[in-house]
């Protein structure tokens, strides 16, 4: 593969990545998290994912954020 193809690849990984943090955002601000809490929400989020290792399809994002409204409720309103 050629450095600009990989270079490519690089830029489209960054951009998904861009993406879903965003849709996860857009997930926790209808789940009620304060947009004032938002990056400790996502830091939480993400550490429970690395505490539970299990799948990721949407019906463990719904228990992830139920999980976080359950262990974090201060980031609620």
């Amino acid at each position: 593969m050629s450095k600009e193809r990989i270079q490519e690849l690089e830029e489209e990984i960054e951009e998904l990545s861009i993406q879903l943090s965003d849709m996860l955002c857009v997930a926790l601000l209808l789940s009620g998290v304060k947009e004032s809490c938002m990056q400790e929400a996502l830091d939480a989020y993400i550490e429970g994912l690395d505490e539970q290792s299990i799948e990721y399809g949407v019906n463990e994002i719904l228990q992830n954020i139920e999980q976080l409204k359950k262990t974090h409720s201060q980031f609620f309103k």
